[in-house]
Parts: C-alpha cells; structure tokens; sequence
C-alpha cells in the first residue's frame, strides 16, 4: 500500500488505529464503550450504512449538533429505523433543527438543549457537553472505587463538505480540544486527525481506505517532518508551513 507509517522526529511514540477504532476489530461492529460520535449538519453526511455502523460502535454518546439531528432523523428511514436511532443528546443554538425532527425526537425521550451562546459552534457545543459527560463518569469511578474511566474518542461523522468556514472550524475543534484519547474528523471521502509533536506510527486498512494521504500544517510552522512508507516521503529539510 502506498500508506503505511507517518512519523515525526521526538521521543515518544504514538500508534494511531483509526481503522480498528472506528470499524471494529471484528464482524458486526460491536461496540466501544469509549468511542463517542457527533453527527453534524452538513450535505455531506455519511451515507445511512456508515452512520448505522458508527452509531453501533459508539457506546460512549451519539449526539447531535443541532440540525445534525435532521442528518439523522433523514438519513434513516421511515419511522421504526429513526426510532432505533436516537441520539443521546441534541445541543446547538437549535437555528437549523427542524420543527417535525424537534418533536419526534422529544416524543422519543431524547434531551434538546439550546444553547444561544454565539461565542462557540454548534461542533464546539457538543464537545463541551462531552468534556463534562467525560469528567463526570471519571469521577463516578473513581468515587466508586473502580478504575478511572479512559478518555472518550471522539468522531465527527460530516465534518468536510458544505461551506469553508465550517471546515475550517471543525479542523479548529480538532487541534483544540485536546482532553479526548483520540479526535477523527470524518465524510465520506475523508478522515482527519491531529498529529502532535512526537513519532508516530499510523496503521492503515486498505479495504477501507483508498491509500491516499497528506500531511498539512496545522497551527503553525511544522519542522523536521520525516515520513517512511509514503509513495513520496519528507526527508526534514524542508519544513511544512502554509505559505512555503
């Protein structure tokens, strides 16, 4: 495969299985109990099979930014598969929720939030409402007497499509918010994820993936980037900073 290992120069290792996390290391996609999913209002939605596959694996939270929740609600059917298909949670400044999902989902049991704040994003509500859901199961281990629970990982099914600014945004939360395990930014033709100072090793599944891969700069001036496995690797001498 044309994509094997990306690594940057330090000390530390990470290994990074996005493949395994989101698809499950067998049949059926069972789920994670760490894995959390945020479906966004975006054209480019994952398509009804791969929502039902995330939905399945993510036993941690499914929540829906605001009009995310019409993603959901249309993505599934008449009304026995959305009924089996409810989010735990629907959060935003609720602008773009629609009236009909609004009360089907309330008719169902499932909390809708509104949350007018126009300093955060819908996105960033949702990841703000996780962090608190996160530190409070921590803390009802821990108070239990049982094992601390590990951080969520958090994916974000609808992040690339639509409009820039949003785009751009959804990368933000990304290199932002760092208190999860793991942070994917996924659409169908894509997957997204931070990779921080450090060495490490990207595992791949071609019958998932098409091989392809880039590395951009995020926040800054990236140096000595050194790659194996790539069809064309980055050797450190040149650095990786938008502009060059």
């Amino acid at each position: 495969p044309s994509v094997g290992r990306a690594l940057s120069l330090a000390a530390r290792t990470i290994e990074r299985d996005h493949a395994r996390l989101l698809l499950g290391a067998g049949p059926g996609g069972a789920p994670d109990p760490s894995l959390a999913l945020v479906v966004l209002n975006t054209r480019e939605a994952a398509s009804e099979r791969s929502l039902r596959w995330l939905w399945a694996r993510a036993g941690a939270a499914r929540v829906g930014a605001d009009g995310g929740a019409n993603v959901v609600h249309d993505a599934t059917g008449p009304a026995g598969g959305r009924a089996g298909l409810r989010p735990d949670y629907v959060t935003g400044d609720l602008d773009s929720l629609r009236g009909d999902v609004a009360t089907f989902y309330t008719d169902h049991g499932v909390p809708i939030e509104s949350v007018p704040d126009q300093d955060s994003h819908d996105f960033e509500k949702c990841l703000q409402w996780l962090e608190r859901k996160q530190a409070d199961e921590a803390a009802a281990s821990v108070a239990s007497g049982a094992a601390p629970k590990p951080p969520f990982s958090v994916v974000a099914v609808g992040a690339f499509g639509g409009r820039l600014d949003q785009q751009m945004a959804n990368l933000n939360m990304a290199f932002s918010y760092k208190s999860f395990a793991n942070f994917y930014l996924l659409s169908e033709s894509s997957l997204a994820f931070v990779l921080p100072p450090g060495k490490h090793t990207i595992e791949t599944n071609t019958e998932a993936e098409d091989g392809s891969c880039g590395l951009i700069p995020l926040g800054g001036r990236c140096e000595r980037v050194v790659t194996t496995g790539l069809k064309w690797n980055l050797d450190g001498e040149r650095p990786l900073e938008v502009g060059s």
